[in-house]
């Protein structure tokens, strides 16, 4: 019988990663999930298809059955994390910090508070107040959600006739009735991993946001990445104090941090996000480990419990280069999957993700954030700019078919 019992909120393909090292570790695992088909419900000793953003459900499953630990891994409920947390007395963030790191809102407030380079932004309660302020702004401008993570709802806007629209797609993607309004930003951006533990922060993982593959304005829809990041000495060192006084500002002095940042062509560090959570699209689950040998969700796993992590745990085992390209068919009905077999073969492909809606038949939308993606492949190299040719090279074998699409 295992000693400890760990909760885990979701059980979708990512937090299978999750819910398995949990297991290696021999902890007893719960995994709760809306949706009574999410593959992670199987697999742990006991699954629960529950909605895991009703809190007094999941204080009250977490005390039925008596879990020493409660997390998450690439889902934007930090701050249902930890309430439950706090409610059973267990390891976890204060929930104010959790709120204040996952409302967009709140959290650009905290950035520009403390003096954290950021862009300019209001906020708006209807449509009115949106073209106002998006005026004030000035275009081009974002508008963001504050609840959502995946780009879900974000949409540039390049003119006044563009607000109406605009404003309407964010509403269909938050449960709030207010919305953020930014300046838009351009320069290279940056996905950071980091954990914070007794009190000292240990920078995980940095890596660079690819945005090549064009055709998806007014959405966001990142391709690919790659890491480590290629950035000169003095720029990671100026990137790690920023991460530092991000994490510090919105007060996480417990647990993970996931950062997003642009570069300017002119070397300002600016800050778009700073998140109480694990990143999605298996950064930290598959290519930070392949890149440097350090499993963040094993080390999360462990403090959620209340168990000591051993500092050889947060060093990099050694350095390999890593690259990813995302499958984003065009839109239309699915006529046939080519290639499949071809790219998994090539050299240095570590795997290939499908998604289960990629079959012949199924119908594929036009792709309006990171949610949508259809698939992923995590090509190893011995040099940046080869990860990227091998990933970049498999993807462009894989040819998925479409017909009737708008």
């Amino acid at each position: 019988m295992p000693k400890k019992t760990i909760m885990i909120l979701g059980a979708g393909p990512e937090q299978v990663e999750a819910i398995d090292i949990a297991k290696n570790l021999g902890l007893k695992v719960i995994a709760v999930d809306g949706n009574p088909n999410a593959e992670g419900l199987e697999i742990a000793h006991i699954g629960l298809a529950e909605d895991i953003k009703d809190v007094n459900r999941m204080i009250e499953i977490g005390r039925t059955y008596e879990i020493d630990g409660v997390m998450t891994h690439a889902v934007e409920i930090p701050q249902i994390v930890a309430k439950v947390a706090k409610s059973l007395n267990l390891p976890g963030l204060e929930p104010e910090v959790a709120e204040r790191a996952t409302n967009k809102l709140k959290r650009i407030e905290c950035f520009k508070e403390n003096g954290i380079p950021c862009a300019n932004f209001e906020s708006a309660n209807n449509l009115e107040e949106a073209i106002e302020k998006s005026e004030k702004i000035g275009f081009p401008c974002v508008f963001k959600p504050l609840d959502k993570a995946g780009a879900r709802g974000v949409i540039k806007i390049n003119s006044l006739k563009e607000v109406k629209n605009a404003y309407e797609h964010v509403l269909k993607n938050t449960e709030k009735n207010i919305i953020l309004i930014e300046e838009y930003l351009e320069g290279k951006e940056i996905s950071t991993e980091s954990i914070v533990y007794n009190g000292d922060i240990h920078h995980i993982g940095i890596g660079d946001r690819n945005y090549d593959r064009k055709g998806f304005e007014p959405f966001f829809v990142q391709d690919g990445g790659q890491i480590p990041a290629k950035l000169s000495h003095e720029l990671t060192k100026n990137l790690k104090n920023e991460i530092e006084s991000a994490i510090k500002a919105i007060g996480i002095n417990w647990g993970v941090a996931k950062g997003d940042f642009l570069i300017e062509p002119d070397g300002k560090i600016k800050i778009i996000e700073m998140a109480a959570r694990t990143s999605g699209g298996r950064f930290c689950s598959i290519r930070v480990p392949l890149s440097n040998g350090i499993n963040l969700i094993k080390l999360l796993v462990l403090i959620s419990v209340g168990e000591e992590v051993n500092l050889d745990e947060l060093k990099p085992k050694f350095s390999r280069y890593v690259a990813d390209r995302f499958i984003l068919p065009e839109p239309g009905k699915i006529v046939s999957i080519d290639g499949l077999d071809d790219a998994m073969k090539l050299e240095g492909i570590y795997n290939i993700y499908l998604d289960k809606e990629l079959i012949i038949g199924n119908e594929i939308g036009i792709f309006t954030d990171n949610t949508c993606r259809k698939g992923q492949i995590i090509a190893v190299g011995n040099t940046y700019e080869e990860s990227v040719n091998k990933a970049e090279k498999a993807v462009n074998l894989i040819k998925i078919n479409t017909r009737g699409g708008k």
